[in-house]
């Protein structure tokens, strides 16, 4: 029957909602400003507004924000402090106990920029994807700052980098430094994020401006000019956009009816001159040392990209530079030279309404109207794009408020979150212990290193089609501007970017991914089951005794030491006690029936279930004939089909089924 659950993605059924209110909340008459938040949230709008503010409702989230209420949850959100390098701590950690006698330094020594102790350079260790992946989603499931890591992922998808430079293949730390900036800046000012950014080393070598120089003469006596990506993709997609818009995103135009281009190539050609003079720290390889320096050199164990560029001066332009119409004084320094472009960058009208835009079909709705974007785009210029109050205005906007309690569809949801909304709802967390092995374990898995307290995470991109800092290039995981081929979206005019890597067999991998890991992954159902060990049948009333002995146990463990496998355990407790109230208090009051009429209290239990999980997962939007129509398909097989557990049984046939149709039903992957 599991091959055959079938997906209820249609997208003839989404109708998501383009209009908005022409109310802006500045002139209210209204004592409170926001009086159209409801005082009073219900589950389905709590869960709907946390999916998009939080990597995923849980019931404790739920019970907060319906205790403080909307603003206040907000503002509190707003208020919480930053976590210093917290992806890449997280990252060296992990590497720490996996490779302990290649990581030999401690956590403070590789953070210290005043040393050269640098992570990561000698080995360049093929594992660093893992340590850092594994560190994205520890800061996902489990920060209490959920706002502030929810808009640096959003940021991620304007500002991109990713390992689509060959490099972070195996130097994952500049990925997870990269984060770490997006983090800092989430609610600080644009321009100091586009400063942060522009110093960086990930940054530099992924847009190329690493080793930039002043216009030299080669051996060929040709002159050879400063490299443009960056300074290109710092306007077009970073900043201003290709064309001029107005305040309400829509674009202006000239007296032919013509767009306005934001910038030109001169402008590119100028603000190429501004970034040379940039490389990697520590550039030497890692079997020399410093005097050895190369400028612009790249390589697997060359340069640290866990602390900003360095400057050296003689490759620098210090000539006048005129850029987007205003003129950059000779002889700055390099980094006032950098600060004085993005200064004028800022002051385009453009980059109000091109960012905020952006934001809101991240955050909140994938076809916002022009005055949304208009009430967003003030803000962020009255502010000089304070990123606080942009995020403010977006999660307490009219519009995305009275789509809310209209339960207008205003997105779908990116597959990433609906996994993250996952893990978090069945509380996914660290195992005790598991292994890490180069080679085939021995049945004691003594060859392999024992790791504690701990997640890990592989490459996501087999069966979501994209991941954090996964991008296939600097344009992101899709198009902004993606039209279904939908007769509805394209009469419209309606967008839906995260369709686009919604393919078939994503969907396929999306759907067999949840089976796995919910047949594999389960505490109580690991603990239900019988195992042979050492030729005896063994039971474990504790994970910790399973994992010890996963070695020596068959397929259904060796995810515990494969390190190609994820590691972390959830915790489907409260459906177990749904299920086993409503059969009276005991799996074992459930029976195999063989008769037509004697499947009465299968029913019971599984409407019990189902209604359980519309409420937890979905906010109770599932219809009685989509409830009727899942209930009928798992009982018709039978809950309890044999004489072996009745509570595993009850696992495998309704709680793992009835879960994975509801990840992968239209209403879980919209919003």
């Amino acid at each position: 029957m599991y091959k055959n659950i079938f997906f209820f993605i249609i997208i003839s059924i989404f109708l998501l909602g383009c209009g908005g209110t022409n109310s802006n909340e500045d002139n209210t008459t209204t004592v409170d400003k926001y009086s159209y938040i409801p005082k009073e949230i219900n589950q389905t709008i709590a869960i709907r507004f946390l999916n998009k503010a939080t990597f995923g409702a849980t019931p404790e989230s739920i019970k907060e924000l319906q205790k403080d209420g909307v603003v206040n949850w907000v503002n509190n959100q707003l208020n919480m402090g930053v976590d210093d390098n917290i992806y890449l701590k997280k990252m060296i950690l992990l590497a720490k106990q996996v490779e302990p006698d290649v990581y030999t330094n401690t956590l403070d020594e590789y953070l210290d920029p005043n040393n050269d102790i640098v992570f990561n350079k000698t080995t360049a260790s093929f594992q660093s994807p893992r340590y850092r992946m594994t560190s994205w989603f520890d800061v996902a499931l489990n920060s209490p700052k959920q706002l502030r890591y929810k808009t640096a992922y959003a940021l991620s998808q304007i500002i991109v980098e990713s390992d689509f430079e060959p490099i972070f293949t195996r130097r994952a730390e500049a990925l997870a430094n990269y984060f770490d900036i997006l983090a800092k800046n989430a609610f600080n000012s644009y321009q100091r994020l586009l400063e942060d950014i522009s110093f960086s080393s990930g940054m530099g070598l992924f847009l190329t401006y690493n080793g930039n120089q002043k216009v030299y003469l080669n051996d060929a006596n040709v002159s050879v000019y400063p490299d443009e990506n960056y300074a290109r993709e710092i306007m077009q997609l970073f900043s201003i956009g290709l064309n001029k818009l107005n305040i309400d995103g829509t674009p202006k135009k000239d007296n032919n009816g013509n767009l306005i281009p934001t910038y030109t190539q001169t402008d590119v050609n100028e603000i190429a001159r501004v970034f040379t003079g940039w490389d990697l720290r520590s550039s030497w390889a890692a079997t020399s040392d410093s005097s050895h320096d190369i400028y612009g050199a790249v390589g697997f164990t060359r340069g640290d990209f866990t602390h900003d560029l360095e400057f050296t001066s003689k490759y620098h332009d210090f000539g006048e530079k005129h850029v987007l119409g205003e003129t950059i004084p000779e002889n700055l320094s390099g980094e006032n030279d950098i600060k004085r472009v993005i200064s004028i960058i800022m002051k385009q009208p453009s980059v109000a309404p091109y960012i905020s835009k952006n934001l809101i079909m991240r955050l909140t709705k994938s076809n916002p109207s022009p005055a949304y974007i208009q009430r967003v785009a003030t803000v962020f210029r009255d502010t000089n794009g304070n990123l606080k109050e942009v995020i403010k205005a977006i999660f307490l906007d009219e519009e995305f408020w009275n789509d809310l309690k209209e339960d207008k569809l205003e997105k779908f949801k990116e597959p990433i979150i609906a996994y993250t909304q996952f893990l978090r709802t069945f509380k996914a967390s660290p195992l005790e212990l598991y292994f890490y092995c180069f080679e085939t374990p021995d049945e004691t898995a003594s060859n392999c290193q024992k790791i504690q307290n701990a997640y890990l995470f592989n490459d996501t991109r087999d069966y979501l089609n994209q991941g954090p800092g996964l991008a296939p290039n600097v344009f992101n995981f899709y198009d902004n501007d993606y039209i279904p081929n939908d007769d509805y979206f394209k009469q419209n005019h309606l967008v839906a970017p995260e369709l686009q890597i919604q393919t078939d067999s994503m969907l396929i991998n999306y759907s067999n991914n949840y089976y796995s890991t919910l047949l594999r992954r389960e505490k109580n159902f690991i603990l239900a089951q019988t195992y042979e060990v050492d030729d005896e049948t063994k039971t474990y009333d504790n994970l910790y005794d399973f994992e010890v002995d996963s070695p020596k146990l068959d397929w259904r463990a060796i995810w515990v030491y494969y390190r190609g496998d994820d590691k972390y355990i959830l915790d489907m407790s409260d459906e177990y006690d749904v299920v086993k109230e409503a059969a009276g208090g005991s799996f074992d009051n459930l029976q195999y029936y063989k008769n037509d009429g004697e499947e009465e209290l299968d029913k019971k239990v599984s409407f019990a279930l189902i209604n359980h999980l519309d409420n937890k997962l979905l906010g109770n939007r599932l219809s009685n004939d989509e409830k009727t129509q899942i209930v009928n398909t798992l009982v018709s097989s039978g809950i309890i089909t044999n004489d072996s557990s009745h509570k595993a049984q009850v696992y495998q046939h309704l709680i793992l089924p009835m879960v994975r149709f509801i990840l992968t039903s239209d209403k879980y992957m919209t919003e």
